[in-house]
Parts: structure tokens; C-alpha cells; sequence
């Protein structure tokens, strides 16, 4: 299979399971807290955030080591392959047991850090517990998708990936039907992730036979690969450190109910950002080649074809969830959260700005990769003190005037420094041809719905009627702005027939 039919399997595959991601999340917060309360449910959310912290010890290798496992494979150079993963399982193994003593140790100052009751404090000590045996697992296996997903077999990594997805589905309704309390689902929910790990091996196996799974520190290849990857870290800390303390510092500055209303907001928002991370996902491995080959016709393809159809989507669901958002909201988790729609309909729209994912996987391809780590030390920084100051007067509100500040730090940055002098990617272009039409038409359609008076009283009919009249007139007149060449690209992933490049 080519590699345009791989990359389009992972983005049907990828999308499926956000689909299964979406539904859960829609599903898990309202269930959650009629059952365990909203203060109670916030414990989770801040347990998670503090734990997710801890991934910034990946110190850039994942992205490092994807990029050089899909290099070496494609020159054949399957000794350096082998001993980068042994090496990976080494170096990971480690940081899992470092992020273990880390929770343990957290857990015993959680009552001096965050506004919590005696009986909370109790509750988060024991997800830390869940956490800390869970990241051993986690970060030890956490290298075999990079060796999967150099191998561009996406599709199956999303495949596999629903075997857990379904199982936290599960254990959500017998955490409700059973009364299970949240310990049990945090422990239930955390492992289910492990359960696919004999088939991850399995693929690893067939694909790349030749690797070894016994864990051995090789410092000539760490020391090749380190350089790529401490320019990958530098970046990705600040990035990593705003969207990962903002909970924290939610729980810090705010109350824990504020907690809970980031993760309502948070819950919403992120099944739209997330599409975005699936196209970036699928590109990646392909786009790595496609740089080191220097195929100028498939690098200017990704740059404004595949960034106008990530436009595309996001701008479907950003601004269909704003036409049904006062809807959703109500059936999701009750009418008096409507106070949450204003700071939600600012929060969808700014997940237009990752539409930049697809250029973002040639900067990480190539190796001009150090102005990005100043914009966004930057960025994250202005992001996080704004919010700071903002969150214990406006709560919420104050993370969306963070939000606010970074996004356009970052874009100014993208459009006016980095894509025009390091990409040799033409801004207007991308702006024009890749992003502003699907966003003014998202928007038109938005503002036409929500100002029609549609007179039907049930709300699950309501929320229905609105959707389907976002989606068929976004869909339609889709339809009608597309080429040739979109459409047969397009229906060849509906089809999942084989494309053919012009």
C-alpha cells in the first residue's frame, strides 16, 4: 500500500476512533457528575493534569525517535533501528520509575498545594497511587507505537486503539450500574490501556523481527539522536507546560469546581482539536520522507492541500458545535452550566488556529527547528500569567483569556516569521486559499441558524434539527467550492480506493 492510501487510513481510522472518544466524552462527564458530584469529579481531572505534566520527561524523543526510526527503515539501515529501541526501552523504563517516586512524593504534599477537603485529599492520594504504578507500564511501552507508526501502519494503530476505547465505555456504565467508587474507575479506566499491549508486540514482531525487546543503553546512538531531540524538547516544554498547568493552575486560582467546568469546556473543545492531531499524526511519517527525498511537489501538496482540508473539518465541527452549543450544553450537563456557553463559543472558535498541523509536521520533519522553541516560551508564558491574574476573578473565564493571548502570540509568529523565511511557504496563500473560505462560511452558516427561530420545545429534537442543518448546508456547499482533484481525493478516502496523483 502507497503511502498516500496509508496516510489516508490513518485519517479514517484516526477519526473513527475520536468519534468513539467524543461519544465517551460526552457521555462520561454528565454520568460522572450526577454520580460522584462535581467536586468529587474535579479530583480526577486534577490528578490527570498533574500526572500528564510528567510526559515532558519524554524529552523530546518521541517525535526523535519516529523520525529517525522512518529514515533508517527507509534506507535499510536496520541495525541502528535495533539498537534505538532497545535504547528507547531503557530510557523509558527509567523515566517511568522516576514519574512513579514523583507521584508518591507529590501525593504526600497534595493537601498544602490545592484547596481540598480532608476527605479530598484522601481521594487524590489514591488516584496518585493508581497513577504512579500505571506510569511504569505506560512509559515503557510508550515506545512501541513510535517503531508501529514508522512502519506508516497509522490505520492499525487506530484499529487497535479501539479495543480500550470500548472498554472505558464499559467500565464507565459498571462504575454507575455497580456504584463503584472513584477510585475503582480510576484504576479500571487507567489499565484498560494496557490490554492491548500483546498485540502492539505482536505487530512490532511481524513488521520489524529483526528488534529486540530486552532493554540496553546505547549511548553512541542516544548521543546521534540527542541533538534532534533536545530542539524538539525546547519547544515542546513551553507548549507541554501550557496546556498541562493550565488545570493546575485552575485548581490553584481557582476553586475545584472550576475544575470541573475546564474539564466540561475542555471535554467540548478537544473533540474538535483533536481532528486536527489526526491528520498531524497521519502525515507525520510520510512527510518525513517526503522532506529528506526533497520532493518539492509532495511538500508544497502537504503545506496547502492538506492544511486546506484540516481547514475544512475544523471549521465543521468548530462552528457546528457553536450552532447546537446552547443545546449540547443543556443535555450534557443541565441547564445551569449555560453560563459556560460565551466563554465555550471563544474557546471553539479559536481551535481554528490548528490548522497549522500539517505544516507543523514539515518543521518537525526538517531541522530549523529552534525559532520555534522562542515563540513559544514565549507564547506560553504570556498565556499562562495572563491567566494567572485572570483566573481568580473570572474563573473560566480567565483560561480563555490565556487561551486568547497564545494563540495569537503563535499565529503572528506562524504567518509572519516562521512559514514565509524557514518553510518557503507562502502565508497569503495559506491564508486565502488553505483557511479563510471554510472559515467565513462556518461562520456565515453559524449566524444564519442561530438567528432563525426554529419552534420546536424538545431539546434532543432541537439539537437534532440544528445539526443536520449545519452539516447539510456546510456539506453542500463544500460540494460546490471543491476542484476535481479534491473531490476524487476525497471520496478515494470515503471509498478507501486507491488514489491516484495527478
Amino acid at each position: 500500500m502507497g503511502s498516500a492510501n496509508k496516510i489516508a487510513g490513518g485519517v479514517v481510522w484516526s477519526m473513527l476512533v475520536n468519534l468513539i472518544n467524543g461519544f465517551y466524552g460526552f457521555i462520561s462527564v454528565p454520568l460522572l457528575i450526577n454520580h460522584f458530584g462535581k467536586s468529587e469529579y474535579g479530583l480526577i481531572g486534577l490528578a490527570m493534569s498533574i500526572n500528564v505534566y510528567m510526559q515532558l520527561m519524554d524529552m523530546g524523543f518521541n517525535n526523535t525517535n519516529l523520525r529517525y526510526y522512518a529514515k533508517w527503515l527507509t534506507n535499510n539501515e536496520d541495525n541502528k533501528v535495533k539498537t534505538l529501541f532497545q535504547s528507547s526501552l531503557a530510557f523509558y523504563g527509567s523515566i517511568g520509575l522516576i514519574n512513579a517516586l514523583i507521584l508518591v512524593v507529590l501525593s504526600f504534599f497534595s493537601a498544602q498545594l490545592f484547596h481540598l477537603t480532608p476527605e479530598q485529599d484522601i481521594i487524590l492520594k489514591e488516584l496518585l497511587y493508581i497513577l504512579a504504578v500505571s506510569a511504569l507500564i505506560s512509559w515503557y511501552s510508550s515506545c512501541f507505537d513510535q517503531l508501529i507508526r514508522a512502519t506508516e501502519n497509522v490505520a492499525w494503530i487506530q484499529k487497535r486503539t479501539v479495543i480500550p476505547k470500548l472498554t472505558m465505555i464499559a467500565v464507565l456504565f459498571i462504575t454507575i450500574w455497580c456504584n463503584l467508587s472513584i477510585e475503582w474507575f480510576f484504576f479500571l479506566t487507567t489499565f484498560s490501556a494496557f490490554i492491548i499491549l500483546p498485540l502492539s508486540v505482536g505487530k512490532i514482531k511481524k513488521e520489524v523481527a529483526f528488534v529486540s525487546f530486552m532493554p540496553k543503553f546505547n549511548w553512541p546512538i542516544l548521543k546521534e539522536t540527542l541533538p534532534y531531540a533536545l530542539n524538539i524538547f525546547s519547544f515542546s516544554i513551553f507548549q507541554f507546560s501550557y496546556n498541562n498547568l493550565m488545570p493546575v493552575i485552575v485548581g490553584m486560582r481557582g476553586s475545584i469546581e472550576s475544575v470541573a467546568d475546564y474539564r466540561i469546556l475542555y471535554g467540548i473543545t478537544g473533540a474538535v482539536t483533536v481532528f486536527a492531531s489526526v491528520f498531524m499524526g497521519a502525515l507525520m511519517p510520510s512527510t518525513v520522507k517526503v522532506v529528506a527525498s526533497d520532493n518539492k511537489d509532495a511538500y508544497y501538496r502537504i503545506a496547502y492541500d492538506a492544511t486546506k482540508y484540516i481547514s475544512m473539518v475544523l471549521a465543521f465541527c468548530a462552528f457546528g458545535m457553536m450552532t447546537i452549543g446552547k443545546e449540547l450544553m443543556t443535555v450534557y450537563v443541565g441547564e445551569e452550566y449555560l453560563y459556560l456557553i460565551s466563554w465555550l463559543n471563544i474557546w471553539l472558535f479559536l481551535t481554528m488556529t490548528n490548522h497549522n498541523q500539517a505544516l507543523s509536521t514539515i518543521a518537525l520533519a526538517g531541522t530549523k527547528i529552534r525559532p520555534i522553541t522562542y515563540s513559544s516560551a514565549i507564547a506560553s508564558i504570556a498565556g499562562l500569567v495572563v491567566a494567572w491574574f485572570f483566573i481568580p476573578k473570572y474563573q473560566i473565564g480567565g483560561v480563555v483569556f490565556g487561551l486568547i493571548t497564545y494563540n495569537l502570540v503563535q499565529q503572528v509568529f506562524w504567518y509572519f516569521i516562521y512559514w514565509p523565511k524557514y518553510l518557503n511557504v507562502q502565508s497569503k496563500h495559506v491564508f486565502t486559499y488553505s483557511l479563510l473560505p471554510y472559515l467565513l462560511l462556518g461562520f456565515a452558516i453559524y449566524l444564519i441558524i442561530s438567528f432563525v427561530h426554529i419552534p420546536i420545545q424538545n431539546i434532543w429534537v432541537l439539537l437534532i434539527v440544528k445539526g443536520l442543518a449545519f452539516a447539510l448546508t456546510y456539506g453542500v456547499i463544500i460540494l460546490m467550492m471543491l476542484n476535481n482533484k479534491d473531490k476524487e481525493f476525497i471520496f478515494s478516502l470515503i471509498s478507501k480506493k486507491r488514489y491516484k496523483k495527478p
